[in-house]
């Protein structure tokens, strides 16, 4: 038996009473469990176990699976997340949390990271599309891919003298604008801002509180949601279907 704190990033109804649920711990990572009469509003463990809910729970871990036992809410996201656009984004962030947290390894880190941003939409302190660009560059960062935007990667140069720069999302590199013409990489290249690029600095190195406290110009933020998506994507090899439900809800607004 162990007791751990877990976020719940799915949940499957497993026959009339019973739920498969998805669980970010601190301890093991992403982990399935089993949970008995979870879909009965009359359980004890009904609430802890939907989904984008934080919870207590005590895990009995079997020979080829998890059984939650017991399980309290220590804090839910999902009755907050009444507006589509906030919700599709909390979908994202619960599937790609799934797809790149390691299983059955610590992962403290990464949960920090996750409730900090889904806290973050609940109260609508900070735009979605700031939110959703903070949490694919934290990601990256821990899971130990960091963006090369530190200088030029031909030149070496910090900075460039119209204020611009480029970036290969699938070579992990960043040009100067003359080296990027000149290298004949211009084609591939998201062309950046210098506000993007501070920003991105900043987040690499923020303290995991205030990796959102910073403010961009419009077209900046435009030029960071476009940067971190792309490199999050370039530099992973699946599919999320929610992605595709958060703009296609995005378009709608």
């Amino acid at each position: 038996m162990m007791t751990t704190e877990g976020l719940i990033l799915k949940e499957q109804s497993v026959g009339e009473s019973d739920k498969i649920v998805t669980v970010l711990t601190k301890t093991h990572g992403v982990i399935r469990c089993f949970s008995r009469r979870a879909k009965k509003l009359s359980s004890a463990v009904s609430s802890a176990c939907q989904m984008m809910t934080y919870s207590r729970l005590d895990i009995y871990e079997g020979r080829d699976k998890y059984i939650i036992n017991n399980a309290q809410v220590i804090k839910s996201f999902f009755e907050a997340f009444a507006d589509l656009d906030r919700l599709s984004l909390g979908y994202y962030i619960c599937e790609t949390a799934i797809k790149m947290i390691p299983e059955n390894m610590p992962s403290e880190d990464y949960l920090q990271l996750v409730l900090n941003c889904l806290y973050a939409i609940s109260v609508k302190t900070k735009p979605l599309y700031q939110i959703k660009a903070v949490y694919e560059l934290r990601m990256m960062l821990l899971s130990g891919v960091c963006p090369n935007i530190l200088f030029c990667s031909e030149c070496g140069a910090y900075e460039s003298d119209n204020g611009q720069m480029y970036f290969d999302p699938y070579e992990n590199a960043m040009y100067c604008p003359h080296c990027c013409f000149r290298t004949g990489n211009a084609p591939k290249c998201l062309a950046v801002s210098m506000g993007c690029i501070t920003a991105v600095r900043f987040c690499m190195t923020a303290e995991p509180k205030k990796i959102l406290s910073f403010t961009l110009s419009p077209a900046s933020m435009q030029d960071m949601e476009k940067f971190c998506e792309r490199f999050f994507l370039a530099q992973n090899d699946f599919y999320c279907p929610t992605l595709d439900f958060y703009k296609s809800v995005k378009e709608l607004n």
